[in-house]
């Protein structure tokens, strides 16, 4: 009997021990992160009023040996002057990083691994070879992926707990919260 009594709140402590374990994790599919990054494009510059550039169509894949996310998108390239519409492709890699002021979780040393446009003269193919990837890289460097839920965050900050790592995984990423200055 004085077992029996003791069980219950035994397991009510377990259980608000297994709530607190399960807050101390978000993990999105790649089903998930296709959607969010598909959700930022397309993603349209416009360089000094000569050219639009335009990233189209991303198609996301998980990097978990190298701990990055890696996305190949379609790209257009329309110059104003003339009208001219270049088409082609990039791919490249980044990793994450967390934004704690805005609860972001934003691209990363971005690395362009190809960049191609198609029909381009052979003048402009050696500007695009030399200046494209770097650009790219700079204009997608800090792109929000995904924003944490206001009340999700604010529930950890309550707990004292900040976000501790972002791991890529062969099914998603997983986003570990823990104590603050455990990082």
């Amino acid at each position: 009997a004085g077992l029996a009594a003791l069980l219950p709140p035994l397991t009510a402590g377990a259980a608000a021990g297994n709530a607190a374990n399960a807050l101390r994790t978000i993990t999105l599919s790649q089903a998930k992160l296709n959607e969010l990054v598909a959700k930022r494009f397309p993603y349209t510059r416009n360089f000094s009023g000569l050219a639009d550039l335009s990233l189209q169509s991303p198609r996301l894949r998980l990097l978990p040996q190298d701990n990055r996310l890696g996305t190949a998108m379609d790209l257009v390239v329309a110059e104003r002057l003339t009208g001219t519409r270049y088409s082609g492709g990039i791919d490249l890699d980044y990793g994450l990083r967390f934004d704690e002021q805005e609860g972001a979780i934003r691209m990363a040393d971005v690395k362009v691994n190809r960049i191609a446009v198609d029909q381009v003269p052979p003048a402009q193919r050696q500007l695009i070879s030399q200046y494209a990837p770097r650009a790219a890289e700079t204009l997608l460097s800090n792109v929000v992926l995904y924003r944490i839920p206001d009340e999700y965050l604010g529930m950890a900050r309550n707990l004292g707990w900040v976000v501790s790592t972002l791991r890529v995984q062969a099914d998603g990423l997983r986003i570990e919260l823990g104590p603050q200055g455990a990082r």
